[in-house]
């Protein structure tokens, strides 16, 4: 009778956690478990506050590396970014307890720490953006030979992912550190060469607008500096009219720049921003030049600029406070669904009080057979065992076949050609899961993962197209399937150890 007791205890508990489980399985959605990238704890999510908020950064960046969404490099890049780039240094420096210029020291610190790891050498857009943050490092704490030096070693890098633009900008630096190093006319050469390649490119996008605009400033405050103000007034005001034109026609500066404004609220505040700066160039070059009238007008407009922003600002927290009732109401339909589901838990418990009263009538009839039940559970057990070793050993046969077959089809269609092709739609294809998929490419391949599978198809795909001198790199990163041309460079410098255009080079000298 006691055992038939336990027996009853252990159905009613298996009932309860049974309902409790299934119902908390739901509430997070459809009983899958969470993942990392579930978190809010990403580089995006850092990035987004840590001009303002750079003590949440830092934490979100440490809780990145935790959960596995970040790697220690990655994560050590971005620290010297948010201590470097702080719009509230003073308050960082506060914080780290050191005196003014402690951050920018704690930035520049881990950079250069950093900057040795050998990952940094393969992965060369992440040294780019390390090399970026030390030559503002170098800047703000007026160290013009560092400055120099981290400015032509992040020359070297954008040539060799064939970012120019990006190259250009950062010649500009080095024009910029060489006026303030005692080289005026070699750094103002710098500075007249880049700003002249700028007004000259086919495609002036917005990555070419904003290299423009910092390469005007640069080569103003270099001329403020040595007080020829009247040169500075052309350059604020070209400033001015490109941002009218950006402004008047944003869709023809459509770029894949990792710059450009991510909405029109955005655009707006960009525009703003080096519109009162540029006219505070002017402000202030009318102001050492005594034109008193040109100086009220120039303050007029700066005023009409703040005046925008506030009115942006105000709209942008109207919409704050009705995204906040929004989801106000979204909790309550979210409580009172709750409250269903709590009163169907009661429910379905009482269901499970009648159906112990039917399984105890069963008690006895199970105690006879417990003995067989049990002789029968080990005779199964043992049978699993030698079903699974089986099932082991067909499933690597059964993986290579079926990667062999995925394979065939994959190249045979071209379908890695699609920038969007991946698991999804492999899934859809060939009715898989992304289990068995994964399970295919890891073990029944080569290849370490199906990404690496798909970039490889892709890069065969795309040396024979850089024999063909017609196409340029562009097009033959479209036509091979890879998004941007920087995502190919970067892939294909990983795999070949060379630039895509230094490929097509080598071929070219060989041929002749």
């Amino acid at each position: 009778m006691r055992q038939a007791l336990h027996l009853i205890l252990f159905i009613v508990v298996a009932a309860i956690v049974g309902c409790t489980g299934k119902n908390a399985q739901e509430s997070k959605g459809n009983g899958r478990e969470p993942l990392p990238s579930d978190t809010v704890y990403t580089q995006q999510a850092a990035m987004a506050v840590y001009g303002y908020q750079p003590e949440r950064a830092l934490q979100i960046i440490d809780s990145a590396v935790i959960v596995g969404n970040l790697s220690e490099v990655r994560a050590e890049v971005e620290r010297a970014r948010i201590y470097s780039k702080t719009q509230i240094k003073a308050r960082m420096d506060s914080v780290l307890g050191g005196p003014k210029g402690t951050s920018l020291d704690s930035g520049r610190v881990i950079g250069e720490r950093v900057l040795g790891h050998d990952s940094l050498k393969q992965d060369l857009n992440l040294r780019q953006q390390l090399l970026e943050v030390l030559v503002y490092t170098a800047r703000m704490q007026q160290d013009t030979l560092k400055w120099m030096q981290r400015s032509r070693e992040l020359i070297d890098v954008c040539h060799r992912e064939g970012v120019e633009t990006e190259a250009l900008r950062t010649e500009a630096e080095l024009g910029a550190a060489r006026c303030y190093d005692g080289q005026a006319e070699q750094g103002m050469a710098t500075l007249d060469s880049v700003i002249a390649v700028l007004g000259t490119m086919p495609e002036f996008k917005f990555n070419e607008l904003d290299a423009f605009i910092i390469v005007s400033k640069r080569k103003i405050g270099v001329l403020s500096s040595t007080g020829r103000y009247v040169e500075t007034l052309p350059l604020a005001r070209r400033i001015i009219e490109r941002l009218e034109d950006y402004e008047a026609h944003p869709d023809q500066y459509a770029d894949d720049s990792k710059r450009v404004p991510a909405d029109s609220a955005s655009r707006a505040s960009y525009i703003n921003f080096y519109r009162t700066q540029a006219q505070g160039y002017i402000s202030a070059a009318y102001t050492a030049l005594g034109q008193h009238s040109s100086m009220t007008e120039a303050y007029l407009q700066i005023e009409r600029s703040v005046t925008e922003a506030t009115a942006r600002d105000h709209i942008a927290r109207y919409n704050a406070l009705e995204q906040r009732m929004q989801r106000q109401e979204a909790e309550a339909r979210a409580e009172r669904e709750q409250a269903r589901a709590d009163r169907n838990l009661l429910i379905a418990f009482g269901t499970g009080i009648l159906l112990l009263l039917a399984v105890t009538a069963q008690l006895v009839y199970w105690r006879q057979k417990r003995i067989i039940n049990r002789k029968n559970r080990v005779l199964v057990k043992q049978m699993k065992q030698i079903d699974s070793l089986t099932t082991v050993q067909e499933s690597a046969t059964e993986d290579d076949a079926l990667y062999n077959h995925l394979r065939d089809v994959i190249l045979a269609e071209q379908l890695y050609l699609n920038p969007q092709f991946g698991r999804q739609a492999i899934i859809e294809k060939f009715q898989l899961s992304k289990e068995r998929i994964g399970a295919v490419f890891s073990q029944g391949s080569d290849h370490s993962s199906l990404t690496d599978f798909v970039n490889n198809c892709r890069l065969d795909h795309a040396r024979q197209l850089l024999t063909n001198p017609q196409l340029s790199i562009d097009e033959v990163a479209q036509q091979s399937g890879f998004g941007t041309r920087q995502t190919f460079s970067r892939n294909f410098v990983r795999r070949f150890g060379l630039t895509p255009t230094e490929y097509r080079s080598q071929l070219s000298a060989t041929a002749e």
